[in-house]
């Protein structure tokens, strides 16, 4: 069970996962050796793993969005997707659709490409991200 210390440092490491023991022991008041084994076992159940937020924007994808994909074939759709260097994410929903892709593509020829390449297998409907940033709650 977590207590409101793992808590803390979850929030942090989510943050900036580059956080030193010390630079969380500081903002938490605890020891960086107290620090070090409270990561050590969230690292064991908790943490899955750490990650690298990229700026598309920086490497010519200016276009992000997701599309949603509605399928019976599954094993063809989720192929497709980790062939396709453009989608980032796919996730299983419930619902009208049962995918969920999340796209970056320089332009929006190659995310309506997405879509008539899966047409054989897949019906898919694209929602394009407006704005810079998700809304964040910090």
């Amino acid at each position: 069970m977590l207590d409101h210390i793992d808590h803390q440092i979850l929030d942090l490491l989510k943050r900036n996962a580059r956080l030193t023991y010390t630079e969380i022991g500081k903002q938490i008041n605890m020891s960086s050796p107290a620090v070090k084994t409270r990561i050590e076992r969230l690292e064991d159940n908790v943490i899955k793993r750490y990650t690298v937020e990229v700026n598309h924007k920086e490497l010519n994808k200016g276009i992000h969005g997701f599309v949603l994909f509605q399928t019976k074939s599954c094993e063809k759709l989720t192929n497709y997707c980790k062939e396709n260097n453009n989608i980032i994410d796919l996730w299983r929903i419930g619902g009208e659709y049962n995918y969920m892709a999340e796209v970056v593509c320089e332009g929006m020829e190659e995310l309506e490409q997405i879509s008539k390449d899966t047409t054989q297998f897949a019906f898919s409907n694209i929602l394009s991200v407006l704005g810079d940033h998700p809304v964040n709650n910090d």
